[in-house]
């Protein structure tokens, strides 16, 4: 696994094999920025199911200004700090612990990109974090969001500006864009 494009790019990253993890492959990270657009001016991004960080550290390699990881397993959270000091990135905040935990201590934050690829077995609570995000406010207006979920599935959350989906080998990527109050 590898950093794709930026300012890592071709920079390895460690991977992390277990029955928690599901790491992005690089053809599925490339997809997903091909519909974000290639590269960011700036911005806040949330990788809130971390894993190794290989999305996040893509969206930071790609010009966004900051990044803020969560993840729960500890042999990938240990990874996750790997990759990270690794590549030497100062810009990153790195949560160990459940999701909600993450949501609960940093709700004051405003993010412009949301990437949002759980563990399928748990997919049914994206609602609830959706839900959650938008009542304190955590997406900042034409926040992008990629919801990765199985190809079978083709979940659209009320609202939110569908853009397109695309699907992979195993997953469905749903690009959104939340428009905000205007």
């Amino acid at each position: 696994m590898r950093v794709i494009a930026g300012i890592y790019r071709h920079r390895l990253l460690k991977e992390v094999s277990n029955e928690y993890t599901r790491p992005s492959t690089d053809k599925n990270k490339e997809m997903v920025f091909n519909m974000l657009g290639q590269f960011f001016d700036s911005g806040v991004c949330l990788d809130l199911f971390g894993g190794t960080g290989s999305l996040g550290i893509e969206a930071l390699s790609r010009g966004m200004s900051s990044a803020y990881f969560s993840e729960i397993n500890d042999d990938t959270y240990q990874i996750l700090l790997s990759n990270i000091k690794s590549l030497g990135i100062e810009n990153a905040t790195v949560f160990h612990g459940d999701y909600r935990g993450f949501l609960k201590k940093y709700s004051h934050i405003k993010f412009d990109l949301v990437l949002l690829d759980p563990p399928y077995r748990i997919f049914n609570e994206v609602k609830e974090i959706l839900s959650f995000m938008l009542k304190k406010e955590m997406f900042k207006k034409d926040c992008q969001i990629i919801l990765e979920m199985p190809k079978e599935l083709r979940y659209i959350p009320e609202g939110f500006e569908f853009i397109k989906d695309k699907v992979g080998a195993a997953s469905r990527f749903v690009y959104l864009i939340y428009r905000g109050n205007e």
